[in-house]
């Protein structure tokens, strides 16, 4: 056979270390292949001397290929008693212990493991129960966080709006104070001044009703008097006439 038997279990033995999985395969060794029998023709010398080292050739093959074989089991159990993590080198010092050595693959004719197979498109995996519990959770805290801090927010806002309208209603309640002690004063002010006025008139007014008061009493004793002489004056002009014994005239004296 033309293919290196080191070569094959080389590459066969890093591609078991190299996937995931190692894959065992079985070779047997195939049947020689039986020569043809020609009944009622004999053989010419030649036919026989080519049909004698077909028969050597194919046996060499056979032992060889049996030998590769029994080699390959080898490799590849000592390939399969390897841990899945293991590298390209850990497969080259198993070799070692059976004695192989790690050469480069130089026939293009080889059989060669695929090293990369394919891997199969990723399948997303069904959430358990577990991780949904936990996915609840953690969006359960996420929504708890964000309702804090609006709820922090919010609670700061409203402290800030009440300070502020505490500060104009302190600032109103000043003005308010301040206006109404101005109008009280000038309340005050007025009505002390109205006071003022008041007694002034009062004043006035009694000294009106006093001088009122002295006039009407000289009119009255003026009047008086002048009534008093009158009827003085009237008795006397009677005790004349009746002195007299005359009669009145109808012409008044007065």
């Amino acid at each position: 056979m033309s293919e290196d038997p080191r070569a094959i279990s080389s590459s066969a033995a890093a591609a078991g270390a190299a996937d995931e999985f190692t894959e065992i395969r079985e070779i047997h060794a195939l049947n020689p292949p039986q020569a043809p029998t020609s009944r009622g023709r004999t053989r010419d010398p030649w036919e026989l001397a080519s049909h004698r080292s077909t028969s050597l050739s194919v046996g060499s093959e056979v032992e060889n290929f049996t030998s590769m074989s029994r080699e390959f089991n080898a490799m590849v159990v000592a390939g399969s008693n390897l841990q899945i993590d293991t590298t390209a080198a850990d497969g080259s010092s198993n070799l070692g212990r059976i004695g192989e050595d790690v050469l480069e693959e130089t026939n293009p004719l080889a059989i060669v493991p695929d090293t990369n197979p394919p891997f199969p498109s990723p399948r997303r995996p069904f959430p358990s129960s577990s991780s949904v519990t936990d996915e609840v959770s953690v969006h359960r805290v996420k929504k708890d966080e964000v309702n804090a801090k609006i709820l922090a927010w919010q609670g700061a806002e409203i402290a800030k709006v009440n300070n502020r309208f505490k500060r104009v209603d302190v600032t109103i309640n000043g003005w308010e104070s301040e206006q109404i002690e101005r109008s009280t004063a000038l309340f005050k002010k007025i009505e002390r001044k109205l006071e003022e006025k008041r007694a002034r008139a009062m004043e006035k007014m009694q000294n009106d009703v006093a001088r009122a008061h002295r006039k009407a009493e000289d009119k009255r004793a003026s009047a008086e008097a002048k009534r008093g002489m009158k009827v003085a004056r009237v008795l006397e002009v009677a005790n004349l006439l009746r002195a007299v014994g005359r009669a009145p005239s109808k012409r008044s004296f007065f």
